[in-house]
């Protein structure tokens, strides 16, 4: 099922780029790239702790507004409020920063994050963890 999931959001197919609004759109560009990194390793320049700085890149990378910080509490006032553990929302954690892209049961959401078993990675998180839910924004 995980897999599943995986290869409908990698394909686009669960959020269609051509007919959603632009903020649709703009998550869909950073599960993509999250996504085809899967194992990835810690870019250069990011700190120990790199979940923050991995997804600020990732947010530069495709055009849209980075948070300029690595600490990932920091992103709980970035970009606009999403509605909770809503596919493509960013899942911000007092320690952990994610984007959501599927629901793991039980309460869980699963997100793509860096620094997730140190790599780039999925993982499934109760979503009453979260200390926000935001969604990117273009610069």
């Amino acid at each position: 099922m995980l897999r599943i999931i995986v290869i409908l959001l990698f394909a686009g197919l669960a959020l269609p780029s051509l007919s959603a609004p632009a903020s649709a759109r703009d998550a869909q560009a950073v599960i993509n790239v999250m996504l085809a990194e899967l194992g990835a390793s810690r870019p250069s320049g990011c700190p120990g702790r790199w979940c923050a700085c991995y997804l600020d890149t990732v947010l530069a990378r495709t055009g849209l507004a980075p948070r300029g910080s690595n600490l990932a509490r920091d992103f709980a006032n970035y970009g606009e409020a999403a509605e909770p553990a809503a596919i493509g929302s960013i899942m911000v954690m007092a320690n952990h920063v994610g984007v959501v892209v599927g629901h793991c049961g039980g309460g869980q959401v699963q997100i793509v994050s860096g620094n997730y078993a140190n790599s780039v990675a999925l993982g499934c998180y109760s979503a009453s963890r979260a200390i926000a839910w935001r969604a990117p924004i273009v610069h």
